[in-house]
């Protein structure tokens, strides 16, 4: 965790130094939340609760007018229920450091197109409704579809389609005392419209 937190305050230090010899500095945050549940209309029966949210920001620099390097930090949440009583839950938070390239496609003066291929970087922990505690840690590779709409030179509005686009990412769970109690690989493409992350650029 330290080295991350290292990585970052290096991170926002150089992007300070470049301000003065360049526009293309730029920095945002966002949210995005997810909540599945209510009835299963093939049994009539409820679901079990599922729900989701995520705060974060990211900075980056344009290097060329197309092309930029940056890093995503978000905190996620994401707590699941057993069954519809909410009697049995389990819960994770986690921190997640993720540097990326992008490449814009297309770019005008209101709008840019392009793609993220991140590296995704995370560690947290667990809870469940024992006050069960645990630790967990994620890495991972991404390609993520992004979109922006500049308002003005400084001020755009961001959206990227789907939290995770095309991703392939590993999470390892652990008990409190460091010891393995799962490993789960996940290979998928996220583009549902419940999960577009919206965001707020600013352009030094």
């Amino acid at each position: 965790m330290k080295k991350i937190f290292k990585t970052l305050v290096a991170a926002v230090a150089l992007a300070a130094a470049t301000t003065s010899a360049s526009a293309q500095l730029y920095l945002s945050g966002n949210f995005s939340m997810m909540h599945e549940g209510g009835e299963d209309e093939a049994t009539n029966t409820k679901k079990a609760p599922y729900n989701e949210f995520i705060i974060g920001t990211e900075i980056g620099y344009y290097f060329t007018d197309n092309m930029a390097v940056g890093a995503d930090i978000n905190f996620e949440h994401r707590k699941s229920y057993q069954d519809a009583d909410k009697k049995y839950w389990d819960a994770r938070n986690t921190l997640y450091f993720n540097p990326y390239f992008r490449f814009d496609f297309v770019s005008t003066e209101k709008i840019s197109f392009g793609a993220k291929a991140e590296a995704i970087l995370g560690f947290g922990k667990n809870k469940d409704q024992d006050d069960v505690t645990g630790k967990n840690s994620t890495f991972g590779v991404a390609i993520i579809p992004v979109l922006n709409y500049k308002f003005n030179s400084n001020w755009s509005a961001g959206v990227s389609f789907g939290r995770n686009g095309l991703s392939w990412r590993n999470t390892v769970n652990k008990d409190k005392d460091g010891k393995k109690i799962d490993n789960d690989s996940d290979l998928g493409v996220d583009l549902r419209l419940q999960s577009l992350t919206f965001s707020v650029v600013y352009t030094f």
